[in-house]
């Protein structure tokens, strides 16, 4: 028996020393290797803390699977990139929004009818937004990770369980690793695996509505012109890429927009020129078009215990304001503004009193930002005869008057609120 037990002791000290080198302390774990992931790593780095990012796919996975996207990146999310020293306009190949053109149409016969226009604010300034594509920026914040000493990539590896107690939190990898952390920062997307498993609450909405998105050549120059037509189903936008390109976001009631998601080549392209009348000269698809259901989605309290949701897994709002990147890199700064001021002040990172601070902070901008996409999307997106008359008046009234342009302007360009630092 005495030789058994010794088998048994020295088993089991064996299985816990395997356990504690599989098993590691680190200071901030992030979970979501995508673009608000990896922004977020960066931005803490460069703020003298050490980082692991883990995610369940390779880099080639992530720039196959969002091959094609683009997205409005607003005049303050240009800063954060800058503060970053991540901004080079010819290597992120970004295009400028010197112009923005609101129009709305009765259906695809009707003639374009403009509502308002906002111009270049002056040559002096810095535009209010710029379009940038996935490939571009994914590439560079992965060559940042990459070389970055104090940030640590753990590819294919998916977090399987999380354990968290009054001190710390604990993932356990598909690789039956383990590694503990203060502060554990998600974003795994917009069906959050960790928002599922602590049953987290959501606010949701359903619009009935589809987006298909995609890219385009033309014949024609675009001036680096957005425009954002208003149609009865959702709204058409149309915007400027590098070259004679653009890249287009159709929002259409779900019946609708699946049958001409589906439908062949020509019908679509034909169906697209037809309603974006003389925007696009012998417009053609560039690549595949995407198609994906549409819903408003907001995470009723974006912290938990030792725990920050940012980006999508913590929202996810209607495109036809453009902001979906933007909220996400907003998170991103709030999030690393706030762990800062906490480390300064010798302060858990997890604790709850740090992270309600964080919550406090972003709680009003995503609401708002939330409710002001919903309130767009059903002004524009039906045929009610009053309705019509209000936004028409709206929009009547904003195009004569420079202080609402000027207001609506600094609203797209992110410059409203207590904005953090990396984002001035």
């Amino acid at each position: 028996s005495y030789n058994i037990y010794k088998i048994y002791y020295f088993t089991n000290r064996l299985d816990v020393i395997s356990f504690m080198k599989r098993s590691k302390k680190k200071q901030i774990v992030i979970v979501g290797a995508g673009l608000i992931g990896s922004t977020t790593a960066i931005a803490l780095a460069s703020k003298g803390f050490d980082v692991t990012v883990v995610d369940g796919a390779k880099h080639s996975d992530r720039i196959e699977r969002n091959k094609g996207r683009t997205y409005a990146l607003s005049r303050t999310s240009k800063n954060l990139l800058f503060n970053l020293g991540l901004w080079d306009p010819k290597k992120l190949n970004v295009s400028p929004i010197k112009n923005i053109v609101l129009s709305t149409k009765k259906d695809s016969n009707d003639l374009i009818r403009r509502l308002a226009e906002f111009k270049e604010e002056s040559s002096s300034i810095d535009p209010s937004s710029y379009m940038i594509e996935d490939f571009y920026l994914r590439s560079t914040l992965a060559s940042e990770i990459n070389k970055n000493k104090k940030i640590q990539l753990l590819d294919s590896s998916e977090v399987v369980q999380d354990e968290t107690n009054s001190f710390e939190t604990k993932i356990m990898l598909s690789d039956k690793s383990s590694i503990s952390t203060e502060i554990l920062i998600i974003s795994d997307g917009r069906e959050s695996g960790f928002a599922k498993r602590l049953n987290k609450r959501f606010f949701s909405k359903s619009y009935n509505q589809v987006a298909i998105v995609g890219n385009l050549s033309h014949d024609n120059a675009h001036n680096f012109t957005a425009h954002q037509i208003f149609l009865s189903g959702g709204p058409l936008a149309i915007l400027p890429l590098q070259g004679k390109r653009s890249t287009f976001v159709w929002s259409l009631p779900a019946e609708i927009g699946k049958k001409l998601s589906d439908s062949k080549y020509e019908i679509f392209t034909n169906y697209l020129k037809d309603t974006a009348g003389d925007i696009l000269s012998n417009p053609s698809l560039v690549g595949e078009k995407k198609f994906f259901p549409l819903y408003l989605r907001f995470l009723r309290d974006s912290i938990d215990n030792r725990k920050i949701f940012i980006g999508d897994s913590s929202q996810a709002i209607h495109p036809l304001a453009g902001q979906g990147l933007n909220i996400g890199l907003r998170d991103v700064a709030s999030s690393v503004d706030t762990l800062l001021k906490g480390k300064k002040l010798g302060l858990d990172l997890g604790s709850i009193d740090l992270l309600k601070t964080y919550e406090s902070w972003r709680s009003f901008d995503r609401i708002s930002l939330a409710t002001y996409t919903d309130l767009i999307n059903a002004l524009f997106s039906n045929n009610n005869f009053y309705l019509k008359a209000i936004r028409d008046f709206g929009m009547n009234a904003i195009d004569k008057s420079q202080l609402l342009k000027s207001f609506f302007t600094k609203e797209a360009a992110g410059e409203y609120g207590d904005l953090p630092d990396l984002l001035k």
